[in-house]
């Protein structure tokens, strides 16, 4: 029986299957500031309208990768574990689903230490909720997170984060913590990649078997909004500029290359491709007719 507030899809790939599990959503209420935190309002409204979302109420669904592959049970980020019980933390129901335990999780990449993505690392209590994992986090990203002091200065947002999950994470994990060169080849069917702006070590990263790949875009995008109009940027970018120009790059090189990619927080499975008119890129759900396995 499928659990109350949990959602998964496989893909098949090779030897081996991916999914796209649901830790649930959060919403923002007011997309602005947030969203395209220096553009006017009405050119904001009139994006939204164009692209159907909402004006208010705004969410954002939390998706997260899983990769079972042989003897690795490969976990993505952990969603908001018990940070935000409204709405979100369902990853476990979600792994529950395809029939995974915590016990089961072999490997956790952490592609970004924001709180929707390291979350459910830690229970309440403080220990660990994937007891026999080892982890792995970018050079960039553990250094910015561990360094005494973090600069927010090209951010726009008013106020900074305190670091503290972020530190409590790290030190708990540090035993099981490989830190690795974005770049490196994970697994042997991750190959990382860097693209900083969101943090200093944020990455994404494509999943690959055989002739068959997938892009993770990761939070290079938050929205739609932002693949139509990606130089409006996001508070969230610890670097604005450097995000918008990552941003670009990376959208502009997905619709060149037809790139199928998946991301963590467009809508719900988040699988798709990066078209274009002449106003710019678009989003481009990929097409389906299974609703429990995707054939790429």
């Amino acid at each position: 029986m499928q659990p109350k507030n949990s959602a998964s899809i496989r893909i098949p790939m090779g030897d081996f299957d991916v999914y796209l599990l649901s830790d649930g959503y959060f919403g923002i209420g007011d997309p602005q500031p947030i969203l395209a935190p220096e553009i006017a309002k009405e050119n904001v409204h009139n994006a939204l309208k164009e692209l159907y979302l909402p004006a208010s109420d705004y969410e954002i669904p939390i998706t997260t990768l899983f990769i079972k592959k042989e003897s690795q049970n490969i976990l993505v980020d952990t969603g908001e574990g018990y940070h935000d019980p409204l709405n979100a933390g369902w990853l476990q129901n979600s792994l529950f689903e395809i029939g995974i335990s915590p016990e089961d999780i072999t490997d956790i990449l952490i592609t970004h230490a924001h709180r929707d993505h390291i979350g459910g690392i830690l229970l309440q209590d403080g220990k660990r909720r994937y007891p026999n994992a080892q982890y792995y986090i970018s050079a960039p990203e553990y250094n910015f997170w561990t360094s005494e002091e973090r600069d927010f200065s090209e951010s726009k947002l008013s106020s900074f984060p305190t670091g503290e999950i972020q530190i409590q994470t790290l030190e708990a994990i540090k035993n099981d913590l490989t830190i690795f060169e974005p770049g490196e080849v994970l697994f042997s069917c991750i190959r990382t990649e860097a693209a900083p702006g969101h943090t200093p070590g944020h990455i994404i990263f494509h999943v690959f078997s055989g002739d068959q790949s997938i892009t993770h875009l990761v939070d290079l995008v938050h929205s739609s909004l932002l693949v139509a109009y990606p130089e409006w940027g996001t508070q969230w970018d610890v670097n604005f500029e450097e995000g918008i120009a990552t941003r670009k790059r990376i959208l502009e090189r997905c619709y060149l290359n037809t790139t199928l990619v998946t991301t963590c927080h467009l809508p719900w499975p988040g699988i798709g491709y990066i078209g274009k008119t002449e106003q710019g890129w678009q989003w481009i759900p990929k097409a389906q007719s299974d609703p429990y396995s995707i054939r790429i």
